[in-house]
């Protein structure tokens, strides 16, 4: 999965005459029988970006999965082409799941969509054009284990990549990139735009960093303390749902010497993970509440002062 949809992408595979496996006609002339596709393929991602398919299509891009159609079964709507990936893959809850019928779809499809009819070519018929499934945890409820010697894919490609600088919280400048691919400038990091999950947003974008750099991820108190700047001379950040498209030649962080910036990064250590979560949601243990009718403070600072009218959770243990 190397380059963008659109893209030039060399293949080890050789078409057939009208894309989904089989010949226009017979040699004598006579059309043969239409039989749809004889693949799917598909990226499989996370919010934070894309991780490994179980059926890659290739042994050293292992971010691009293959499946037989015949391995879904009908009606062939966006509902029923989840639960088989999920299946497949060895992926919990697919009714969570979203997918895009194009990495640079603005929206996922509706579950009762159709998909796979008999077209010659379209989402997900060819590895240039891959679907993209968005899953809630790439955990696998499985293990699965391929025998398939896969073929190895062409290093000669067009690779998209998204350029950033990190600035850590305390202020101490730009810190050194995991990513780093120039010596001279090792606080350059950059990543693959294909890792990054749809919608393409400031928000996906930021997410698909702070993983490659190990930093706190959504839904860590201190996530939404990092801010991303278009550039390093840009005065406000950008919104998380600010749309970013990566399909030209021309997009934040497309040029090494112009880089997005990542203010504020924060990795994620042990200790952070100890930190609250930015949620609203009571403990689960939790699930009973209760209304104090009046106001109490202890000069214990161990115990709880409460207010009056004041709703607190408890697990009902008094």
């Amino acid at each position: 999965m190397s380059t963008l949809p659109g893209h030039d992408h060399p293949s080890n595979s050789t078409p057939s005459l009208d894309g989904r496996g089989a010949e226009l006609a017979s040699q004598d002339g006579k059309p043969t029988t239409r039989t749809g596709p004889n693949y799917v393929y598909y990226c499989l991602y996370t919010k934070l970006g894309a991780f490994e398919s179980n059926h890659a299509l290739y042994c050293n891009d292992r971010f691009i999965g293959r499946i037989p159609s015949k391995s879904i079964a009908p009606p062939r709507t966006v509902a029923s082409i989840k639960r088989s990936l999920c299946k497949l893959e060895g992926l919990s809850e697919p009714d969570k799941a979203l997918l895009f019928t194009l990495l640079s779809s603005p929206a996922p499809k509706e579950d009762s969509a159709r998909l796979f009819s008999s077209a010659s070519s379209g989402p997900g018929l060819s590895e240039q054009d891959p679907i993209a499934l968005i899953v809630e945890s790439e955990k696998r409820t499985k293990n699965i284990t391929l025998s398939e010697k896969l073929p190895e894919c062409s290093d000669d490609t067009d690779i998209h990549y998204v350029y950033y600088r990190l600035y850590s919280s305390e202020g101490d400048g730009d810190e050194k990139a995991k990513t780093s691919f120039d010596e001279s400038d090792m606080s350059l990091g950059r990543i693959n735009a294909v890792f990054i999950a749809p919608p393409h947003t400031a928000g996906s974008l930021k997410a698909c960093i702070a993983k490659a750099e190990g930093l706190v991820t959504p839904g860590h108190a201190l996530y939404n303390d990092m801010e991303l700047f278009q550039d390093t001379d840009s005065d406000a950040a950008m919104s998380d749902t600010d749309v970013i498209s990566f399909q030209g030649d021309t997009y934040p962080g497309s040029d090494q010497g112009d880089p997005v910036a990542l203010v504020n990064a924060t990795t994620n250590t042990a200790a952070d993970q100890k930190a609250k979560p930015t949620s609203d949601v009571p403990d689960s243990n939790f699930t009973k509440h209760a209304q104090f009718f009046d106001t109490w403070t202890s000069d214990d600072q161990s115990w709880l002062s409460r207010n009056t009218d004041e709703i607190v959770y408890t697990d009902g243990v008094a």
